[in-house]
């Protein structure tokens, strides 16, 4: 597992290169709940989907062959941008380490 810094910032963006794949990820405040949108390899995978706590930010069903991520809270807190890198974490997982977790 692998921690991706965010900023406590409302609207934010990065890309990273991760096993050999280009994720970018945005980040985005709306009516007091935190959204993102996620692109691998220049593909759009999820739009404006609310983050949840402690849970794949990606359904299983598109990651055949890929990792992916969780933002981790605090006592399943919704995630908001104020607790980004403090109290919330966002970490990638490699396709090995999510079948591990699977069996």
């Amino acid at each position: 597992m692998r921690d991706i810094p965010l900023d406590s910032v409302p609207n934010q963006s990065l890309g990273v290169t991760l096993d050999e794949n280009r994720w970018q990820l945005a980040f985005k405040e709306a009516n007091g709940v935190m959204c993102v949108t996620i692109t691998l390899n220049e593909v759009l995978l999820l739009s404006n989907q609310r983050l949840v706590a402690n849970a794949p930010m990606i359904p299983y069903e598109y990651l055949q062959g890929f990792g992916g991520f969780i933002l981790l809270t605090d006592n399943d807190e919704l995630p908001y941008w104020t607790d980004f890198g403090l109290r919330h974490t966002l970490v990638y997982y490699s396709e090995d380490e999510r079948n591990e977790d699977l069996s």
